[in-house]
């Protein structure tokens, strides 16, 4: 849906302005895990199965070994981070189909793949949160634009509110 070949069947029918949906939605994407990408810290990025890692499960007893030791396996995720790359994290992320339908809480299904797929979960946690609009809420913000014309451009907030509130009134469709 949405792809190249809807494109072209747009192009066909005369809209030459038709676009490839599939591909504007992943380059969006690409741009924002990017961004996420280099402002996430290296800490909260929790490593894949990895067996190179340095072992940090005893204490070697001396606090300065302990040291180097956690020295060695931040540096060591830190660069297993940057050779992977958020590109990685989406190649894994697109690879894997899930069986998610309507009935799944995606909130709850973001909070379990965490750990896979870090750098999208962050930015799920940050636009989740950012409901699609109704058509009442629409037509509610389509009433208040036939308020707010130039000539009453000098309204306050309160005098808005109070405007709208009665145009709900005497308008029950709203």
């Amino acid at each position: 849906w949405g792809g190249a070949k809807e494109q072209a069947e747009e192009q066909e029918k005369g809209n030459l302005g038709a676009k490839n949906w599939q591909d504007e939605a992943r380059k969006i994407l690409e741009n924002m895990m990017e961004k996420y990408w280099k402002c996430q810290p290296a800490a909260i990025v929790k490593k894949r199965s990895d067996t190179s890692t340095p072992s940090t499960t005893a204490p070697t007893g001396s606090l300065h070994r302990d040291f180097h030791e956690h020295r060695k396996r931040l540096i060591h995720e830190d660069q297993t981070r940057e050779v992977e790359g958020w590109q990685s994290e989406l190649r894994r992320y697109l690879k894997v189909v899930e069986n998610v339908n309507e009935d799944v809480d995606i909130v709850e299904w973001w909070q379990n793949h965490v750990d896979d797929y870090p750098t999208l979960a962050r930015i799920a946690i940050d636009y989740l949160p950012s409901q699609a609009s109704s058509v009442p809420c629409e037509r509610l913000f389509s009433r208040c634009k036939e308020t707010t014309v130039d000539r009453r451009s000098r309204l306050s907030n309160d005098k808005l509110e109070q405007l709208q509130i009665l145009k709900s009134a005497w308008y029950p469709t709203i």
